[in-house]
């Protein structure tokens, strides 16, 4: 997979990846990556929604 990414974000992963906060940029692309897809799996999104509306409706204060 080729992905293009500004120059910026480019330097910030390298800077993390010198500090070892990552083996290289493609591991760190991967982990953030697998991340996002966790986080955006429609049955989480589905609860979130249902959370907020509950709360809309009922509130928890």
């Amino acid at each position: 997979m080729t992905v293009d990414c500004p120059d910026e974000l480019v330097k910030e992963l390298d800077g993390y990846v010198k500090e070892g906060w990552a083996v290289n940029s493609g591991a760190a692309v991967v982990e953030a990556l697998r991340r996002f897809l966790e986080s955006h799996r429609p049955d989480v999104i589905q609860n979130q929604i249902q959370a907020d509306v509950e709360w809309g409706l009922k509130g928890n204060d």
